[in-house]
C-alpha cells in the first residue's frame, strides 16, 4: 500500500507501486491520518454482465450506473489495454478500478515491458484524476481549470478555456515578476478556517509545472483576449457562470450537481474575481497586478 497526500486528502492506494506515475512522488506521505479515499487496482478482466440488459446512463466514454451508495462507470470500448470498469463506494470513498489486457499479457510482449508500464501508468494517472476530482466535492472541494502563480505568498489563479492564454499569463508573470508556478493546468480550491486555499496537483497538463504546495487564495481571474488591458469585477451572475464552467469535477448525480453549485456559491462569495481582457505583453502583468495587489 501506497499512501499519498494530495491537496490535504489522504489517498490509501492499493496496487503495484510501479503502476504509480513519477508525479506522485512528490505527494508521498508517511503520516497516519485516516484516508479521504482509498483506491483498489485490480488487474484483471472484468466481465459486466449487467451491461447486457442495462445500458445505464451514457456519459461520454462510459455508461453509468447509481445504486444507493455505489457508483459505476463501465467502459465499452475495445482497446488493447483500458480501464473497463471503475466501481465507487460511499461517494468514491473507496473505489475499484479495473485494468483489462484483452490479450492477457501480449501487449506487453509486443510493445516491450517500458513502454507497457507507461501505459498502464497513464490509464491510472487518468483515472485517479477524475476519481479525485468527484471525490473531493463531498468534502466541499472542487477542482479550477487554471494556471496559477504565487505572489507575495498568495496565489493568482489564471482559469480560461483552452487556448485563451491563462499559461502565458502564468508565464509571464513568472518572467517579469519571478513567481513560482503552482499548477500549470489544475488547482482544487477549497476552504479552511474561513479563507479560500488552492493547491498545486500532479496534473499539470503538458505544463509539466506544479508545487505540492498549500497557498491562500489572492485572486481568481478569468481571461479574455483582447488588444488592451482592461480589468473589470463581473456581476454576481458572471461570477457564478465563471466558476461553475471552470471545474473537472463532474455532476454525475443529483447530490453532485447540488455539490458543485454549493462550492461555487461559497467561491463566489470568498474570492476576489476578477474578469482581465488582456494581450500577451509584459504590460499585462503589471495592469493586473495593480487591480489586485493595489493596497499591498
Amino acid at each position: 500500500m501506497v499512501k499519498l497526500r494530495i491537496a490535504n486528502f489522504v489517498i490509501h492506494f492499493y496496487g503495484k507501486p510501479e503502476y504509480l506515475h513519477e508525479r506522485f512522488n512528490d505527494f508521498l506521505y508517511d503520516g497516519s491520518d485516516e484516508p479521504d479515499m482509498t483506491i483498489r487496482i485490480i488487474d484483471r478482466k472484468t466481465f459486466f454482465v449487467r451491461y447486457f440488459f442495462d445500458k445505464g446512463t451514457p456519459i461520454g466514454e462510459f455508461s453509468f450506473y447509481h445504486d444507493g451508495n455505489v457508483m459505476q462507470q463501465y467502459y465499452q470500448s475495445k482497446q488493447r489495454l483500458e480501464v473497463r470498469l471503475v466501481k465507487g463506494k460511499d461517494n468514491y470513498k473507496e473505489t475499484d478500478i479495473y485494468i483489462s489486457d484483452r490479450y492477457k499479457g501480449y501487449t506487453a510482449k509486443v510493445v516491450g515491458q517500458k513502454q507497457y508500464l507507461e501505459m498502464v501508468q497513464g490509464l491510472i494517472f487518468n483515472a485517479l484524476q477524475q476519481i479525485f476530482y468527484n471525490r473531493i466535492l463531498f468534502e466541499d472541494a472542487m477542482s479550477i481549470h487554471s494556471a496559477s502563480v504565487i505572489y507575495k505568498d498568495k496565489a493568482v489563479v489564471f482559469s480560461a478555456s483552452s487556448g485563451t492564454g491563462k499559461s502565458t499569463q502564468a508565464g509571464l508573470w513568472q518572467r517579469e515578476l519571478g513567481c513560482s508556478v503552482l499548477d500549470g493546468d489544475v488547482t482544487v480550491c477549497r476552504e479552511k478556517e474561513g479563507k479560500l486555499y488552492v493547491y498545486g496537483l500532479p496534473w499539470c497538463g503538458s505544463s509539466e509545472k506544479y508545487i505540492n504546495k498549500e497557498v491562500e487564495l489572492g485572486a481568481l481571474v478569468f481571461l479574455k483576449q483582447a488588444k488592451d488591458n482592461t480589468v473589470r469585477i463581473p456581476n454576481i451572475r458572471e461570477k457564478i457562470s465563471y466558476v461553475f464552467s471552470s471545474t473537472f469535477s463532474e455532476s454525475l448525480t443529483e447530490e453532485m450537481a447540488h455539490r458543485v453549485a454549493g462550492v461555487t456559491q461559497k467561491i463566489v462569495e470568498k474570492a476576489p474575481i476578477y474578469e482581465y481582457s488582456c494581450n500577451m505583453e509584459p504590460e499585462a502583468v503589471s495592469t493586473l497586478k495593480e487591480a489586485i495587489f493595489k493596497d499591498s
